[in-house]
């Protein structure tokens, strides 16, 4: 198993989002969001995509972490933790941000990650 800086083709994203039933938009809408990300690493076994994760934001001062997904078939490896520490080096000491459902919290206060006492607001979504 490898985890390297990458990013996946859209349709290798959008497969792995099915794997786990997350909604997934058009290859359109999947390949412009990974161009536009600011850093991608990917989790492969025997060349075949595991798990993935990025970066997003303005790449100097904010950068979000979304997209954290490892294919459940791979899951309870440490692959989720090898992915999002690799991402926190690459972001160096610009603020790194996400946003986890309740049921992840733990994992990433594991890491090292703190609850903000901000609350996550949303307009729309796409797809």
């Amino acid at each position: 198993m490898t985890v390297e800086d990458g990013l996946p083709a859209a349709a290798e994203y959008r497969a792995l989002r099915a794997a786990v039933g997350w909604p997934s938009p058009g290859p359109d809408i999947c390949g412009a969001a990974l161009e536009n990300s600011a850093h991608g690493v990917l989790a492969r076994d025997r060349g075949e995509l595991a798990g993935m994760a990025r970066l997003v934001g303005d790449g100097v001062m904010y950068l979000l972490i979304v997209d954290v997904v490892v294919h459940p078939g791979h899951q309870g490896r440490g692959l989720g933790q090898r992915m999002v520490r690799r991402l926190v080096e690459v972001a160096g000491a610009r603020r790194v941000q996400l946003v986890a459902a309740p049921d992840v919290v733990p994992f990433y206060e594991r890491l090292g990650f703190v609850r903000d006492p901000s609350h996550l607001m949303a307009y729309r979504s796409v797809g």
